[in-house]
């Protein structure tokens, strides 16, 4: 099938994005801690609704060995319950980089979780490598990518306020958001500081004792 292809195809890409990730946290691990910025309303919000209606649900740092990758933030409306992908409602997702990262890595990273989460057809992830491919640019440190949910309609992206792609596919809105929101992510606890819930205790998890 395609998707195993595209597995087999991105593993290789995923490993070498890991490696390219452990060695910059080496060569930065002398510099020092800086404290996060406070997030602030990203303004291409504004033609999605009043700045009033929208707030910061939750923000966490995804990180690789250690080191900080990007910053999350999961910006929600009052049409937000708990989860607004579930809910269909208006939201998007930020995402601001801490390293560099090549637009084709992106894609290829993106493929494999959208597969894996909801197993879509080839059709689907033929339209949808073409649509990443042609959004997706080569990202530095400190460049912004902003992916709007429009429920019904589709998702739009920013790039460093720049209004990149209109994906009109809610399908596609649905796989590409669940890598992050979706309970079956591979990040579970970055999950659950974007959707604000109190971080999974340690006894969940824990194997009984014989």
């Amino acid at each position: 099938m395609l998707v195993q292809k595209i597995n087999r195809r991105c593993f290789g890409q995923f490993l070498a994005v890991s490696a390219m990730l452990s060695a910059t946290k080496q060569a930065t691990a002398q510099a020092p801690a800086k404290a996060p910025a406070m997030a602030k309303l990203p303004g291409e919000l504004g033609a999605f609704g009043p700045a009033a209606a929208w707030q910061m649900q939750g923000t966490d740092a995804l990180r690789f060995f250690g080191f900080k990758a990007y910053d999350a933030n999961l910006w929600t409306t009052g049409a937000a319950k708990t989860n607004p992908l579930a809910d269909k409602s208006l939201f998007a997702l930020e995402i601001v980089y801490n390293t560099g990262i090549k637009g084709e890595e992106i894609v290829n990273v993106c493929l494999i979780e959208m597969a894996r989460l909801k197993k879509p057809s080839d059709l689907q992830i033929k339209s949808w490598t073409a649509e990443m491919q042609r959004t997706f640019p080569n990202v530095v440190s400190g460049d912004r990518l902003i992916g709007v949910y429009v429920p019904k309609v589709g998702t739009r992206f920013f790039f460093n306020s720049r209004l990149i792609a209109e994906i009109n596919d809610p399908a596609f809105g649905d796989a590409f958001f669940a890598i992050w929101l979706d309970e079956g992510t591979k990040r579970p606890e970055l999950r659950r500081a974007l959707l604000g819930l109190a971080p999974s205790s340690p006894a969940t998890t824990a194997m009984p004792n014989n």
